[in-house]
């Protein structure tokens, strides 16, 4: 209770820096969270097309769900071969198991969701500092683990920016901050099969307002996954259980379809912007106007194929038109 009091102050405290005139103004949430998120976003390189994300629990149990549904909502969104998730925990928490096998929980809870169960089964990883160079993206599971992360690393070590809570990609704030598109409720669902969805909806409302204890091993005992989804009101109506792990479950499914969202808009933002700044780069003179749209097309393939092979021809095509026509109006 004292580490969530501590925690909790941390936060607050970190809220009102952040809030411009300090206590003088009103806080905004969305705009904290926004800020995170372009934080985050700007820590991230997608020059090697694709991010590889790492969950960090205390339990050997979170991560693992967590990297198999980040993995089956990233197969859904065409994005297998884009995000590699992972998992581990940190073996000095005193709720770290003794055990690194998958505790039987954890295999119970991936098979009903369909998820790949060779990596669901593995030995769980010991959570290193190390990590962090190895990994684009570190999720922790709650606040208590991110505050181990944080205070392990050196001063304005530059990892902050790229140690997140699993609760922060809930928020459309936060993952939609790239989107080219206003972010709905609606358009983060799209992200999420079906037969997922079906099991989330239920509880989608609450686990979307949700805070880092959810993901807490503290908030649900393993016997919670064995509770039922819905239960049976004092009126008799039946309702969804919120006390047990279907409200976990569904608030971490919604979080790993943020992640997605979250990680494809970075990467398009960030080639979007490398795409216009080699047209500014080689098409800002009078003489440049008298390129077609395809000679102009293949000097960009010549000066940076890893940037313009993110775009299909089609797509550089109208984004060459329309930059020419930007100049001969800008110039003309």
């Amino acid at each position: 209770m004292i580490m969530r009091s501590v925690l909790l102050l941390v936060f607050v405290s970190a809220a009102c820096a952040f809030s411009p005139g300090g206590n003088d103004a009103s806080f905004s949430l969305s705009s904290y969270q926004k800020a995170r998120a372009e934080e985050t976003s700007k820590s991230l390189d997608a020059s090697r097309f694709h991010f590889q994300i790492l969950f960090v629990d205390s339990d050997n149990f979170h991560g693992r769900i967590a990297e198999g549904m980040l993995a089956r909502v990233a197969e859904y969104n065409d994005a297998l071969c884009i995000l590699f998730p992972a998992s581990a925990t940190i073996e000095s928490s005193p709720k770290a198991p003794m055990d690194s096998a998958a505790p039987e929980e954890a295999l119970t809870v991936c098979e009903s969701l369909g998820l790949c169960t060779t990596t669901c089964s593995d030995f769980g990883t010991a959570f290193d500092l190390s990590l962090l160079d190895e990994y684009d993206l570190i999720i922790a599971l709650d606040d208590e683990i991110q505050a181990l992360i944080l205070r392990s690393l050196p001063a304005k070590s530059g990892y902050e920016q790229k140690c997140r809570l699993l609760s922060e990609f809930l928020s459309i704030d936060f993952c939609g901050i790239n989107a080219k598109t206003n972010m709905t409720d609606a358009s983060l669902q799209d992200m999420i099969e079906q037969d997922l969805l079906e099991r989330a909806e239920p509880f989608y409302n609450l686990a979307k307002d949700s805070s880092s204890s959810i993901f807490s091993d503290s908030a649900t005992t393993w016997e919670d996954v064995y509770q039922p989804r819905m239960i049976l009101s004092e009126s008799g109506a039946a309702v969804p259980n919120i006390n047990g792990w279907p409200m976990v479950e569904a608030a971490m499914l919604v979080a790993c379809a943020g992640v997605t969202r979250f990680c494809l808009d970075t990467m398009d933002a960030q080639f979007d912007t490398a795409f216009q700044y080699l047209l500014d780069q080689h098409f800002c003179r009078p003489e440049h106007l008298e390129y077609s749209v395809d000679q102009a097309d293949e000097q960009l393939r010549k000066g940076s194929c890893s940037v313009t092979g993110y775009f299909s021809l089609k797509q550089r095509r109208e984004r060459i038109e329309q930059h020419l026509e930007a100049l001969r109006m800008k110039l003309f």
